[in-house]
C-alpha cells in the first residue's frame, strides 16, 4: 500500500496560524483583567464635604450639592453645574461672588461625580441627569423659578433642564456647552462583554485616576499649567470608590439625545466660550448662537475651556451683566 502525504497550501497554513493566534489574544484579553492586580479607589464622599455640603436621596440615589444663600435672596436663584470629571468645586469663583450680589446659588453634583453617590447602572442621558436635578431644585424650593448655568457636559444637563420644565427656569446659561448628539458607538457594544468591561475599570482606576494624568487634562482645558491646589480639587473626588463604574455605564447611556429641539427655545440664553478653547471650540458656540434665536454669544479672547476658572473677573462680569438686564 502507498501513503501519499497531502501538501498543507500555505494560504491554508497562514489562516489556521493567524486563527491560533486571534484564539491566544482573545483568552489573553478574557482572562488578563482577572489576574491584573486592581487599584481600590478608597476615597470617602463625606470626608471630602465642604462647610456648605447638603446630601439629599433623589430616586434612591443620594445627591451633593452646596448651597451659598444671601441673606435673603432677594435677586433670585442661580443653578451651577459643572463638567466631565468635575465637582461643584469648578465653581468656587463663581458662587461666592453671586452670594454676595444677593443671589441664592446652588451647585450639585451630577450622579456618579464629585460627591455624589456611585452605583451601577445610572443612566447618564442629558435627559436622565435633567429630572433628578429638576427633583432635587424642588425639594430645596418648589416654587422658584432658576437661571441655569452649566458648563460643557453640564451645558446639555441644563439646556434638558430648561426643555422639560421652561416654566421654572428664568435664563440659560451655557459655558462651552457639549450640546450635541452622539450616535451610540461600537465600543458602548464591544464593552457589554464583562472581561472588556473589567478592562475599562482597569484603565479608569489604575491608569487615568492619577494626579499627574488629571494635572495633564487640566492643563490641556485651562490652556495653562495649573496650580496644585486645582489639581488637588479636581483629583480626589475620582478616588472615590464607584468612580471607575461611572465612566462605563457613561459610555453606554450618555449618548441620548436631548428631550427638544434647540430651536424651540424661547427664553433669555446665554452662551459664554474661551476663544481657545481645545475641547468645545468655539464653532460649536457660533453654531448654538445660529440656532437659539436671540441667544447672545460673548467669546473670552485666550481663553480655554473653563473661563470661569482662567478668567474669573470677566466671567463674572459677562454672566452678571446678562441676569442684570432680565430684572
Amino acid at each position: 500500500m502507498i501513503s501519499v502525504k497531502a501538501n498543507k497550501h500555505p494560504v491554508y497554513m497562514w489562516i489556521r496560524g493567524a486563527a491560533l493566534v486571534l484564539a491566544a489574544l482573545f483568552i489573553l484579553v478574557s482572562l488578563a483583567p482577572y489576574l491584573l492586580p486592581f487599584k481600590q479607589l478608597e476615597g470617602d464622599r463625606y470626608e471630602q464635604a465642604y462647610t456648605n455640603s447638603f446630601f439629599e436621596t433623589i430616586d434612591e440615589l443620594e445627591l451633593h450639592f452646596r448651597l451659598w444663600s444671601g441673606e435673603e435672596a432677594e435677586r433670585g436663584n442661580i443653578f451651577l453645574l459643572h463638567g466631565l470629571g468635575a465637582s461643584t468645586f469648578s465653581w468656587r469663583h463663581v458662587a461666592p461672588y453671586f452670594e454676595a450680589k444677593g443671589y441664592r446659588v446652588i451647585a450639585a453634583d451630577l450622579p456618579g461625580f464629585g460627591l455624589s453617590e456611585r452605583k451601577a447602572g445610572i443612566d447618564h442621558s442629558a435627559s436622565a441627569r435633567a429630572e433628578k436635578m429638576w427633583e432635587l431644585l424642588n425639594y430645596i424650593a418648589p416654587q422658584e423659578q432658576w437661571h441655569l448655568v452649566g458648563h460643557s457636559m453640564g451645558g446639555a444637563t441644563v439646556t434638558a433642564m430648561t426643555m422639560l420644565e421652561p416654566e421654572k427656569t428664568a435664563s440659560l446659561t451655557m459655558v462651552a456647552g457639549a450640546v450635541r448628539h452622539f450616535e451610540p458607538n461600537f465600543i458602548s457594544f464591544l464593552l457589554k462583554y464583562p472581561p472588556l468591561s473589567r478592562w475599562f475599570k482597569y484603565m479608569s482606576s489604575n491608569v487615568l485616576v492619577r494626579e499627574e494624568r488629571v494635572e495633564r487634562f487640566l492643563q490641556s482645558a485651562y490652556g495653562r499649567r495649573p496650580e496644585h491646589n486645582e489639581v488637588i480639587g479636581y483629583y480626589q473626588p475620582l478616588t472615590i470608590r464607584g468612580t471607575e463604574t461611572t465612566y462605563l455605564d457613561m459610555v453606554d447611556s450618555a449618548a441620548a439625545p436631548l428631550p427638544g429641539d434647540l430651536s424651540e427655545l424661547q427664553l433669555p440664553v446665554l452662551l459664554l466660550w474661551g476663544e481657545e478653547d481645545s475641547w468645545v471650540p468655539i464653532e460649536d458656540g457660533l453654531r448654538l448662537e445660529g440656532k437659539i434665536e436671540g441667544s447672545r454669544l460673548v467669546r473670552f479672547a485666550d481663553q480655554g475651556h473653563c473661563p470661569m476658572e482662567t478668567a474669573p473677573e470677566l466671567f463674572n462680569q459677562a454672566l452678571e451683566s446678562f441676569l442684570s438686564g432680565l430684572h
